[in-house]
């Protein structure tokens, strides 16, 4: 089963799982021994792409606040 390891949606590492154990197969960029990494199936990875998306097209939706009038709620 090949699952995909990401660091802020930047970028994916394709890994596998065997035993409980999540293996990269390809080098980790800037990995720190220890630390902790999430990963990600390709479905969710996907899942979150098309959330992305739709959150950036309703971004348009709200201009009407980008406003001096309402400047003042910008540093809420």
């Amino acid at each position: 089963m090949v699952k995909c390891y990401t660091r802020q949606l930047s970028m994916s590492v394709k890994a596998e799982y065997i035993n409980g154990i999540f293996r990269p197969l390809e080098k980790v960029p800037d990995a720190t021994s220890g630390k902790t990494y999430r990963v990600f199936s390709e479905e969710e990875l996907r899942s979150l792409t098309e959330y992305s998306s739709w959150l950036k097209a309703a971004e348009k939706s709200f201009q009407f606040w980008n406003n001096e009038e309402d400047g003042v709620y910008d540093k809420l």
